[in-house]
């Protein structure tokens, strides 16, 4: 039986999770601590049976979906608010407590730290009053007095010089809120996980992880998974679960198609070495015609390892360029070619350099009357 001798890769580990958002790009969360990860693609292949016993003619794709489940083991206010589609801002109001002794019967407290506020759900401040030093009995202390933003208590009968203990609500300039609307829309972010990938051989460090996986999916909408654990044995963890969503680009393909598809997600896999996967480089036709006193651009492709060709984002990284052969012709660094009065025949060499490997291609230039 054939076989061959492509490096066998295993998939392991989740190094890094990443939302962002999808209009600006700003990174919203990031976590290093993922316990558990998943990105499961589904569709539903629906069967057309036709003819003689009805056996199966076809089946139709339809439903196609890639669901995402990934679990951190910190917490995140932050997920936690944006699976609820609830927005993230500061200033909520916190329980503080004082210890105040009392001026004849009046009690109050003093504000230089905060004003007394409502708590979340109230319309107006309030404190519990406890007297330091003595029982505190639920039936007793467990009243809610009135408090004035001077800090005045009212409806309390306190005691001369006793010592109580005050707590009340401020606002913390610090203390970050989530407001959780009865309308529950889970945000939509832009998602991407990586995943370390490892070899049977050795890989460019000690060990055997020889590169990368990326998991894309530009619109992610999540699934108001937020639930918070106060479990006393196991810690909340931090969920980003949900639905891929169709992505259009916003700019027009270079592909002729019937009918464009539209995009779940991206899968890419990065060695560390990537220059195994490189065969060379290569113009097409491998010559090149251009009249006197004019300019044009060499185009090289960077051949890979299954014989595809790759167009560079551009012609200056990487590469480099030299000229030789007829008068008056040069080269730019980003392989415009600049021919002179004089024709002829020369030849550009081009130079590309990934890592510590190069490549070379030369290029026959003819330049005509």
């Amino acid at each position: 039986m054939i076989s061959f001798t492509d490096d066998r890769l295993y998939a392991k580990g989740t190094c890094n999770v990443i939302c962002s958002d999808v209009v600006t790009g700003d990174v919203l969360y990031q976590s290093n601590k993922v316990t558990t990860g998943s990105i499961t693609p589904s569709v539903s292949l629906n069967e057309i049976r036709a003819g003689l016993s009805n056996p199966i003619a076809t089946m139709i794709p339809s439903d196609s979906s890639l669901q995402v489940d990934f679990e951190a083991a910190d917490f995140q206010i932050w997920a936690k608010a944006a699976q609820m589609g609830a927005s993230i801002s500061y200033g909520a109001p916190v329980q503080v407590c004082q210890i105040v002794t009392a001026s004849g019967n009046s009690l109050s407290i003093d504000v230089s730290d905060g004003i007394p506020v409502a708590p979340f759900g109230y319309d107006e401040p309030f404190c519990f009053v406890q007297t330091v030093g003595a029982e505190s009995k639920l039936m007793n202390d467990g009243v809610a007095y009135p408090i004035s933003s001077a800090g005045v208590i009212s409806d309390f009968a306190a005691t001369d010089t006793t010592k109580y203990k005050v707590s009340y609500y401020v606002q913390k300039v610090g203390a970050r809120k989530a407001v959780v609307s009865s309308f529950i829309d889970p945000k939509v972010v832009h998602f991407e996980a990586q995943i370390a990938v490892y070899s049977n051989r050795g890989g460019t460090s000690e060990g055997t992880r020889v590169g990368w996986i990326y998991y894309t999916i530009p619109y992610l909408k999540l699934q108001a998974d937020a639930t918070i654990t106060g479990d006393q044995s196991n810690n909340d963890t931090t969920k980003i679960s949900g639905q891929a969503l169709a992505y259009d680009a916003g700019v027009v393909s270079d592909v002729c198609t019937d009918c464009d598809a539209a995009t779940l997600a991206y899968l890419v896999y990065v060695p560390d070495d990537a220059t195994k996967e490189i065969l060379g480089i290569a113009v097409v036709g491998g010559a090149v015609s251009m009249a006197k006193s004019s300019t044009l651009q060499l185009r090289p492709y960077i051949v890979m390892a299954d014989k595809s060709l790759v167009i560079p984002n551009d012609y200056s990284t990487g590469f480099s360029y030299e000229f030789s052969g007829i008068t008056g012709t040069t080269v730019s660094t980003s392989g415009v070619i600049s021919s002179g009065t004089t024709g002829g025949s020369g030849e550009a060499t081009i130079t590309y350099t990934v890592g510590e490997d190069t490549f070379t291609c030369p290029v026959n230039v003819t330049v005509t009357n």
